[in-house]
């Protein structure tokens, strides 16, 4: 016989219509949260460090906060029973939808218990790339303490992985409780492991807490310093030199982009120094390319505006004044500013 539209909208439209938004969260939720994690440029280098790991253990882990938030509410009985038989819920339709409670419980634990897959597996990844890539630049956000560091060490001595480890024991006991098999010939099993989601939400928050992976800004300041020769260098060196290991030390060595050019030279091409040897990589012979530099300042900050501040002569001033006025493909706006002492 054919099917109906009409009966078939009026007994399924409702449970299919609220499957397929739960359905879109999950989806949506994903999806930004991994682009967040793959493209965000706060966490440029965690994902240099970590790669597809990073993305998939936070996309994984948005959709298990969602269905870990949805799950038990389908087995709130009291609150079941409240809008059965209130009046604020007219709708039959509604009301029908409300015994479909035990299926949506289902749904989300079986969700619940893909995405841990997923999140577990990443995870893995991501403590044996933590262990290999290593660097002395990036300490704060690296949870490991040295290059090739036991990557079992980071999910047994850490608070995200040892409450990870147990939330997957109770999983486990819980899912294995749940067959069919086990409910029948022994239903008091079902339901004392039932009783352990307690002990998994108590874990799931120590996790969430302990979980703190702290994103990096790329705001970029460029400092551009012309000099005639090298000994002009050096009443500012000490400072440009903290402020770089300054910057370093707190994971951005992007903050700051610092070039040196030595307009004239008498043979010596290098600030002389070990502590100097930050700056001396920074050194360059001659004078800068304008216009690359505001291209590249502009490619990077598409659609941003950006402050330029010049303190030189007056040659130097109309040039990059110019430069800020002129149109550029990527749609940044240049700021003009001087203190011209010439």
């Amino acid at each position: 016989m054919a099917v109906s539209w009409r009966n078939w909208l009026a007994n399924e439209g409702v449970k299919h219509l609220c499957l397929l938004i739960w359905l879109s969260m999950n989806v949506l939720l994903f999806w930004k949260t991994f682009l967040l994690y793959n493209q965000g440029p706060e966490y440029h280098y965690l994902h240099q460090m970590l790669g597809l790991g990073l993305c998939l253990s936070r996309a994984s882990a948005s959709v298990l906060n969602l269905n870990c938030s949805l799950i038990l509410l389908p087995m709130c009985r009291t609150l079941l029973a409240y809008f059965r038989g209130s009046q604020k819920v007219p709708s039959r339709r509604t009301r029908r939808l409300l015994d479909k409670s035990r299926t949506f419980h289902i749904t989300c634990g079986v969700t619940i218990c893909i995405f841990s897959g997923v999140h577990v597996a990443a995870h893995l990844v991501n403590a044996l790339n933590f262990s290999v890539s290593y660097s002395e630049d990036f300490v704060e956000l690296n949870a490991a303490r040295y290059r090739n560091e036991d990557p079992r060490k980071l999910l047994f001595t850490t608070v995200p992985g040892l409450t990870g480890v147990c939330m997957v024991v109770v999983l486990f006991l819980m899912i294995t409780a749940s067959t069919y098999a086990i409910r029948v010939s022994n239903y008091d099993i079902f339901w004392y492991t039932h009783n352990l989601f307690f002990v998994f939400y108590m874990l799931l928050m120590l996790h969430v807490s302990g979980d703190d992976w702290k994103p990096y800004k790329l705001r970029r300041l460029y400092f551009i310093w012309v000099c005639r020769d090298i000994q002009s260098f050096r009443w500012f060196a000490d400072l440009l030199c903290m402020l770089h290991n300054k910057f370093w030390q707190e994971n951005r060595p992007d903050y700051v982009n610092i070039q040196l050019y030595l307009s004239q030279t008498d043979g010596i091409q290098k600030i002389i120094g070990e502590k100097y040897h930050a700056l001396n990589s920074r050194l360059f012979i001659g004078r800068p390319r304008w216009k690359l530099l505001f291209d590249e300042i502009a490619k990077y900050n598409r659609g941003k505006t950006v402050g330029v501040f010049c303190c030189g002569p007056n040659s130097l001033s109309k040039t990059l004044h110019k430069l800020s006025n002129q149109n550029n493909s990527y749609g940044t706006r240049f700021e003009y500013n001087k203190e011209s002492f010439s």
